[in-house]
């Protein structure tokens, strides 16, 4: 199932991990990192993505990764994309998202 960011942002458990994250920053004196914030990292990802030549499924994609980028957060600011990756990763499949699985071989 493709996922959208239209759903991704209304996802309630989504959506609460980034307002618990914003407030964890806040309580270490990190600038706001609210919905208005990913949201705009997700208009500006896409935007980048459709003006540099990728298609839509490309752009949507950046912004839903853009939406998500700083969810891990919650957790501890240190290593917050690791954490974040894999929240986002669980969350998504929970969601539908097809998991895709590519080898990767690197050149000899």
């Amino acid at each position: 199932m493709s996922i959208t960011l239209k759903q991704v942002k209304n996802n309630a458990e989504i959506k609460a991990y980034i307002q618990h994250a914003d407030k964890s920053l806040a309580a270490l004196g990190f600038t706001e990192h609210s919905l208005a914030h990913v949201t705009k990292c997700a208009v500006i990802a896409r935007r980048i993505l459709l003006e540099t030549g990728h298609g839509e499924r490309e752009a949507e994609l950046a912004a839903i990764a853009a939406y998500l980028h700083d969810i891990g957060n919650m957790v501890n600011r240190n290593g917050h994309e690791r954490s974040g990756a894999l929240m986002a990763f669980t969350l998504l499949r929970d969601m539908g998202a097809e998991v895709v699985r590519q080898l990767i071989v690197p050149d000899e």
